[in-house]
């Protein structure tokens, strides 16, 4: 996540209600043309666009602008602890190991919602009831969208469910150790469901093998190196892991836990306005939602909710454009145009435009045409959501390329890496085993209030022939036995 220059009160930078002259030096407004199909009913002409704070390159040489990250690159669950020790204390309960929490419905025996965010109570969120509150997690940007709130309220409940258990296997561990080793095994388990589910839906099974990102089935694995920078690059930032954009739905919806659609809420509307939460067992009807709705297509079409309407506020009818954030955001970063790239990833590079068909539609190629100068032109993000999918994937070549080359960094260049053996961090070959059984269904299964049922495959749409529908309590989902974890050197004292 880049540092974005924010005011005196931590408000995002405005810029174009400012003449020129007394903007921001690090505004980079986005023109809006006249003629705009949408904005031209609002006369608007350009939208607010700050730039990312610059930082020093190593040795503070001369030489292009460096951005800030302010998350570990690393998959180490920052977004359920942060990347920082203030942070990572501000949210400890600082007994039993476990995090805060907002236990808002206790007797009514659901679980715990996220802790309230009681300091700068409206930074990230927006149209606040009175005395509600947004929630508090390890990323600021936990109240941006609802259903990221959802996410992170299930690692948290996770988080606190393991802690429990580790303190009854390991009654003579303080809040430290038990806290430390909860946090290790959600860290690990988000890492294993990261290459063993959601990379091989993503960019497929074959692109998986080629970077060298399949999981061990058995012992450790033994491609780690210090020499690997495991940093996340600009095009992966900027650009590429951009692309569930434009699969976002218009509408959120929500399920009961026999799968059966309740309702559905714009997604415009739940934009850093995460308070339905608050509602008893709502939380369960979103996560069941994320299950049973069907994401959009994998194209250069984005939904309008978050094209004219990102974080609008009340009354004023219009957003934020998030797709020309994305194209402007990568410009701001000097990341190198589509054909850069395709030629990086081993493809040709195009000639001209016409060079393209096939691997974008038609219509799209036409589009480029129309746009740019030339093919080289081309920016990276729209043209990289536009490619045809590779085979048993949802991304194109280009796509799955600079993604799974970026994770193959992230894993060969991180020293507490899951299945990495022989540092004091490794887990014992017994532990490996437990964690490998991990899949997003147990962790959903585990932390929602009454969901009985998932599709056998979670990341997938439920069908009944490919994806069938199975109890939670099945051997599809098997338990991890955390009694692995005891502590043997204390039973021989």
């Amino acid at each position: 996540m880049e540092a974005i220059l924010e005011d005196h009160d931590k408000q995002d930078i405005e810029c174009c209600k400012f003449p020129p002259e007394h903007q921001h030096p690090n505004c980079m407004n986005i023109k809006v043309p006249a003629d705009d199909p949408f904005y031209k009913y609002f006369k608007r002409q350009c939208l607010d666009f700050a730039r990312i704070y610059a930082g020093p390159k190593p040795g503070c040489k001369l030489g292009p602008r460096f951005q800030i990250n302010t998350i570990s690159s690393y998959i180490d669950g920052n977004f359920v602890y942060g990347s920082t020790q203030d942070i990572a204390s501000r949210l400890r309960e600082f007994h039993g190991g476990r995090l805060k929490t907002n236990k808002v419905y206790a007797e009514l025996g659901l679980k715990d919602l996220l802790p309230m965010k009681m300091v700068e109570k409206d930074v990230g969120c927006m149209a606040r009831p009175r005395n509600v509150y947004c929630f508090d997690a390890g990323d600021e940007r936990v109240n941006e969208q609802l259903m990221l709130t959802v996410m992170h309220t299930m690692w948290m409940r996770e988080h606190n469910r393991l802690a429990d258990i580790l303190s009854h296997v390991n009654p003579h561990w303080d809040d430290e150790t038990v806290y430390q080793e909860a946090r290790h095994i959600v860290a690990a388990e988000i890492q294993h469901i990261t290459i063993n589910q959601f990379l091989p839906m993503v960019v497929g099974r074959q692109t998986v093998a080629k970077y060298g990102l399949e999981p061990e089935k058995h012992g450790y694995y033994d491609g780690y190196s210090p020499k690997v920078n495991a940093g996340i690059r600009a095009a992966f930032q900027s650009a590429a892991f951009r692309f569930g954009h434009s699969l976002l739905p218009d509408v959120i919806e929500r399920y009961n836990k026999f799968h059966e659609k309740i309702d559905s809420l714009r997604v415009s509307t739940v934009l850093r306005q995460p308070f339905n939460l608050y509602k008893p067992g709502i939380v369960d009807t979103f996560i069941l939602g994320l299950m049973n709705e069907k994401a959009n297509a994998m194209d250069p079409e984005v939904t309008t909710e978050v094209t004219n309407h990102l974080f609008e506020k009340p009354g004023d009818g219009f957003g934020m454009d998030l797709a020309a954030m994305n194209v402007q955001r990568a410009r701001e970063h000097g990341v190198p145009g589509y054909n850069k790239y395709r030629e990086y990833c081993g493809m040709p590079r195009a000639r001209n435009f016409y060079d393209l068909v096939g691997i974008l539609p038609n219509k799209t190629v036409h589009r480029y045409s129309q746009i740019y100068r030339h093919v080289d032109d081309i920016d990276l993000w729209s043209a990289a959501i536009s490619e045809y999918p590779l085979p048993g994937a949802i991304l194109g070549s280009t796509l799955s390329c600079l993604i799974a080359e970026q994770f193959a960094n992230i894993r060969r260049g991180d020293r507490f890496w899951y299945e990495n053996p022989g540092w004091p961090s490794s887990f014992t070959p017994e532990q490996l085993a437990e964690i490998r059984k991990v899949t997003i269904g147990r962790i959903v299964c585990d932390n929602s209030d009454d969901i009985t049922t998932v599709p056998r495959n979670t990341f997938m749409l439920g069908d009944p022939m490919r994806n069938p529908f199975v109890e939670c309590n099945s051997h599809h989902f098997p338990h991890m036995d955390l009694t692995k974890w005891r502590d043997t050197s204390y039973d021989k004292k």
